[in-house]
C-alpha cells in the first residue's frame, strides 16, 4: 500500500514570498506623496506582527485617525501593484523546497490573506512545481487567525488535520494552524521575530525554508491500512470478557468497550505494512501480558474510520505463531456493525496514532 497523501501548506507573504521590503516600500512612496514623515525602522513589524494602527505607527495618536487612515489605504492601493511587481522577490530557497517536496510525495498549498496576483509571483516563476490547493483572502471564510482557510485548503485535498504542517511568519499563522488542527512551524523570514512568535507554540521555528527538511521525518503522517469488514468466529468475546481483560482494555481504552471484536481482511499491501509496523517505535501501542494460559498480545491505539464516521479503537496482535498476517481484530468502545449499519464487504480505514497525539 502506499504511503497516505500528506500536505505542506504556506503562508505566502514573508514566508515563500521575501515581499516585506515591497511593501515597506509601498509605504514609503504613499507617505512622501502624502507629505507625512517615512515610517520608522520597525513599522512593518509593530503592524504587521504587533498588530498596532498604521496611522499609529506613523504619526503617533491623532485626532483624524480614520480620515489619515483612508488616505494612507488610497495612496497605498494605487501604488502597491506596480511596487510590488518590482519589488517582491521568491526567497532564495523557496523553489528548491518546494521542489523537494513535490519530489517526496508532499502534496503543496498556499493559505494567504493576500491575493491571486501576489500569488503569481510564486506559481508563474520558472521552476515553481504545480501547487495543488491556494485559497486566498477572496476564498477563505475569514482571514488568520481564523483557521477557516487552512480547513478549507484541508477539505479541497481529502485530507485529515494530522496529515498536513503549515509554516507562516506571524502569529496569526501559528494561531490559524492550531486552530485547523495542523501541525505549525513559525519562520523569522518576515515581520516577526522568533521571540514574537514561540509564545505562540509553534512545532518550531525555523531561520529559513532549507530548515525544515530536518524536521519532516518527525511530522510525517501515522500509517494508515485497509480491510474490509468480514465476520468473526466470536472466539474473541470469550477473552474480552476476563475480567484482567477487560480491566486492562477499559484503561488503554479510557472506558467501556463492545464485548467483541471488529474483523477485517487485509489486501496483501495493508498487511506487510501491518507486520512492518508492528513495533515502529513512533506509534502508540500497549502491552497485554501473558497471564493465565494466555498468550501476550500487542495493542495498538488506531482511529478507525468509514466514510464520514470515525471512532477511537484498540488494534489488537495476539503473539501467537501462526497468527495470520491479514487478519485484523479491533476493539472499540461501540457496536460498529449495528452503529453504523455496516455489512461484510464493507471497507475500513485503519490509521495508526503517533506517541504525540492525544489519546483515547
Amino acid at each position: 500500500m502506499s504511503a497516505p497523501s500528506r500536505a505542506a501548506l504556506f503562508d505566502l507573504d514573508g514566508t515563500l514570498l521575501d515581499s516585506i521590503p515591497a511593501f515597506l516600500a509601498i509605504t514609503r512612496r504613499a507617505c512622501r506623496e502624502l507629505g507625512w514623515p517615512q515610517p520608522a525602522p520597525g513599522y512593518i513589524r509593530e503592524v504587521m506582527t504587533l498588530g498596532r494602527s498604521p496611522i499609529e505607527a506613523l504619526l503617533g495618536p491623532v485626532a483624524d485617525a480614520d480620515a489619515r487612515h483612508r488616505a494612507l489605504s488610497a495612496a497605498s492601493q494605487n501604488l502597491w501593484k506596480d511596487v510590488f511587481a518590482a519589488e517582491a522577490r521568491l526567497f532564495h530557497d523557496t523553489l528548491p523546497v518546494l521542489q523537494r517536496l513535490a519530489a517526496t510525495g508532499w502534496r503543496l498549498g498556499i493559505v494567504t490573506d493576500s491575493n491571486h496576483f501576489v500569488v503569481s509571483r510564486l506559481t508563474e516563476a520558472p521552476g515553481c512545481p504545480p501547487i495543488d490547493v491556494i485559497v486566498t483572502r477572496d476564498e477563505a471564510p475569514a482571514r488568520k487567525p481564523s483557521p477557516s482557510g487552512i480547513a478549507l485548503a484541508l477539505q479541497r485535498l481529502g485530507l485529515a488535520p494530522e496529515a498536513a504542517i503549515y509554516v507562516g511568519d506571524n502569529p496569526i499563522d501559528i494561531k490559524a494552524a492550531h486552530g485547523a488542527g495542523v501541525r505549525a512551524f513559525g519562520i523569522t523570514t518576515g515581520a516577526s521575530r522568533r521571540e514574537d512568535l514561540l509564545p505562540h507554540n509553534p512545532y518550531a521555528v525555523l531561520d529559513s525554508l532549507t530548515q525544515l527538511h530536518a524536521h519532516l521525518a518527525e511530522t510525517a503522517p501515522a500509517p494508515t491500512v485497509r480491510g474490509e469488514l468480514v465476520s468473526g468466529l466470536g472466539e474473541a468475546s470469550g477473552f474480552l470478557a476476563i475480567s484482567w481483560v477487560r480491566e486492562a482494555i477499559e484503561a488503554r481504552l479510557g472506558g467501556p468497550f463492545y464485548p467483541g471484536t471488529v474483523n477485517l481482511a487485509a489486501d496483501p499491501d495493508s498487511a506487510a505494512l501491518a507486520v512492518g509496523l508492528r513495533h515502529d517505535v513512533r506509534l502508540k501501542r500497549f502491552e497485554l501480558a501473558a497471564r493465565d494460559d494466555f498468550c501476550p498480545a500487542l495493542l495498538h491505539a488506531v482511529e478507525l474510520t468509514h466514510r464520514a464516521m470515525r471512532t477511537p479503537a484498540l488494534l489488537l496482535w495476539p503473539q501467537v505463531p501462526g497468527y495470520p498476517d491479514d487478519k485484523f481484530e479491533l476493539i472499540c468502545p461501540i457496536p460498529l456493525r449495528t452503529r453504523w449499519a455496516l455489512t461484510d464487504g464493507a471497507v475500513l480505514d485503519v490509521r495508526y496514532l503517533t506517541l504525540e497525539e492525544s489519546w483515547p
